[in-house]
C-alpha cells in the first residue's frame, strides 16, 4: 500500500540532494521515503525547469558511465587497429567512429536539456582508410 503523497517541501530537498549526489536512493532517505516512489516524483515534477534538471542530471550520470566504459572499449581496439586482417582493422575503425558518433548525440541531447548551446544536429563523416593511417602512425605500426 503506497504512503501518502510526497509534498511539495519534500520534493524540494529530494531535488536538492539529488542534483548533489545523482542518486536517487540518497534523495529518498533525506526524506524518508521509498526510492521508486521518489524517483518517480522527482521524474513528473511540476515544474519544467526542475523536471529538465532531474533528466540532465541522470543523463550526466548515464554519460559518464558511458565514457568511461567507451575509454575501456578503444583501449581494447588500440592493438586492433593495426592486425594484419584488413577486415579486423577496418571493423575497429568503424566501432570507433561509432563510439565517437554516439558521445556526440549524447553529449548534443544533454545540451538541449540543459540550456546550453548546441547544434542541431551531429554530422559526422569519417575516411576509414585516413584515420587508420593517422592512428597507424600514432601507434607506430
Amino acid at each position: 500500500m503506497p504512503g501518502p503523497p510526497i509534498t511539495p517541501a519534500e520534493l524540494a530537498v529530494a531535488l536538492d540532494v539529488y542534483l548533489r549526489t545523482g542518486s536517487f536512493t540518497r534523495a529518498a532517505e533525506a526524506i524518508g521515503r521509498n526510492i521508486g516512489a521518489t524517483a518517480a516524483a522527482l521524474r513528473r515534477n511540476h515544474s519544467d525547469v526542475d523536471r529538465r534538471k532531474v533528466y540532465a542530471r541522470e543523463l550526466e550520470s548515464v554519460m559518464g558511465e558511458a565514457a568511461r566504459l567507451q575509454r575501456v572499449a578503444l583501449r581494447m581496439l588500440r592493438p586492433m587497429l593495426s592486425d594484419a586482417d584488413a577486415r579486423v582493422a577496418q571493423g575497429a575503425v568503424a566501432q570507433v567512429n561509432d563510439t565517437s558518433r554516439a558521445s556526440g548525440t549524447a553529449r548534443t541531447a544533454l545540451a538541449k536539456l540543459t540550456g546550453e548551446h548546441a547544434a542541431e544536429k551531429v554530422a559526422v563523416e569519417v575516411d576509414d582508410d585516413a584515420l587508420l593511417a593517422k592512428l597507424s602512425r600514432v601507434t607506430g605500426r
